[in-house]
This record gives C-alpha cells, structure tokens and sequence, in this order.
C-alpha cells in the first residue's frame, strides 16, 4: 500500500508517505506559507520515495482543528488530488496527530493532553487514553476559554502529573496551574504520526469519498456573525 498524508492545521506544514512498510517525510515550520509551500513538499517527497502519484492507494488528512485558513489548504489539496486520482480519504484530527506523537515518545503514559492554541483566549482539547499503543478518545474534542478547559481536566478524575502532553495550548493550561512539572513532547501536528491511523482507517474500509472529507473546525460560528451580530 502506498499512502500520502498532509498536514497544515498549524504553522507548521508536513507531508508523509507510506510505501510498503517505509516512511517518507518533510516537515518545515512556516507560518502563513502553506499553499505556497504544500504542493512542491509533495512533489519533492514523491521523488525522494520513488512513488509516482498515480500510483497511490489513497489520502490521509489532517482536518483540524487548527488555523482556519491552514485546515482549508490541507483539505482542498487533498481533495483535489483524490479527485484526480480516484482516490478515497482517512480523515484524522491534528489533536489526534499530536497525541499519536506524544505517545511515541512516552509509551507507558496512561492518558495523553492535547491542546492547541485556538486564538481568542480559548483552546483546542482533547484527552486521549492509551490502548496498547493506539489512543482512544475521551469525551470529545472542543474549543474552551483557558479556565474552562482546565476545569474539564480536572473533572475527568485522571492523575494529571502521569500524562504525556502534547501541543501549544500546554503552555497557557500551565498558566491555569496545571503541569507545573511538565512539558509537552511535541508542539506542532506532523504528516508522519497519521500514517498508521490512516492505513487502519484503509484497511478497515473507513476511508472517505473526497466530498465527504470535511474540515473539522470544532467552532464553526466563528467563520461567519449574522449582520445584526456585528
């Protein structure tokens, strides 16, 4: 199986590929340079892992949450080329990417926090539990003020200090006097880390028509206000 993943919820942009068990690569941080940058990354790591396009198998997309102009390039360049190609789509979130990644690095973590900056004085978050490796949602994924995502975590009941934590939205939770002894392993969602999310999704028969492979926004409202709301 052949597989490309994208990636540009964040500042950060990233591109992977599965091909027969090896991993292909690139990430680069640089911000508001997405659509700039997303396509040549693409082309550079077909090349590098000797894969022609028409040969993949399928897409696997980072649809946010995250910048909303960074989740739109990733999704529009993922669907555009799985239309081209007749090719189907795993969607995976960039909370999921980066507890995928804190994972890796802390494997014997009970529970994983992932937290991205949403702007606005609020937060991206999700806690995630560790199921032999592969994480497992709790709850849901939402979009809180700083306190109230605090709040949340501490209402779960879990042992806080054993989590591996992931994101940029760690810093302002350790400003709500969480994780006082703690850092996150990884700051930014990365192509590589949905790679294996993505081929169960295949394998599963989960993947998605290109139409259906949406943006995941978790705070719609906020792209448009009623006139009278302005």
């Amino acid at each position: 199986m052949k597989l490309l993943a994208l990636d540009t919820a964040t500042e950060n942009i990233s591109v992977a590929i599965y091909k027969d068990g090896e991993e292909f690569f690139k990430s680069n941080l640089a911000p508001q340079k997405h659509a700039e940058l997303i396509l040549p990354m693409i082309d550079d790591l077909l090349k590098e892992a000797l894969v022609d396009k028409n040969e993949l198998d399928g897409i696997v997309l980072c649809v946010g949450p995250g910048s909303f102009t960074g989740v739109r390039v990733a999704t529009s360049t993922a669907q555009g080329l799985a239309l081209a190609l007749d090719l189907k789509i795993a969607p995976v979130t960039s909370l999921e990417a980066l507890a995928l990644e804190a994972l890796s690095k802390n494997e014997n973590a009970p529970y994983v926090v992932s937290s991205i900056d949403a702007r606005m004085n609020e937060l991206y978050l999700a806690v995630y539990k560790n199921d032999n490796g592969n994480v497992k949602l709790i709850d849901s994924e939402v979009v809180l003020p700083y306190s109230e995502c605090a709040k949340k975590l501490m209402d779960l009941g879990i042992d806080l200090d054993s989590c591996a934590l992931a994101g940029t939205g760690i810093e302002y939770l350790k400003k709500e006097g969480l994780f006082a002894r703690l850092e996150p392993s990884v700051l930014y969602p990365n192509a590589r880390f949905i790679l294996k999310e993505g081929k169960r999704k295949f394998d599963s028969d989960l993947a998605l028509d290109p139409s259906l492979a949406l943006p995941l926004y978790v705070r719609n409202e906020v792209t448009w206000k009623k006139i009278s709301d302005q």
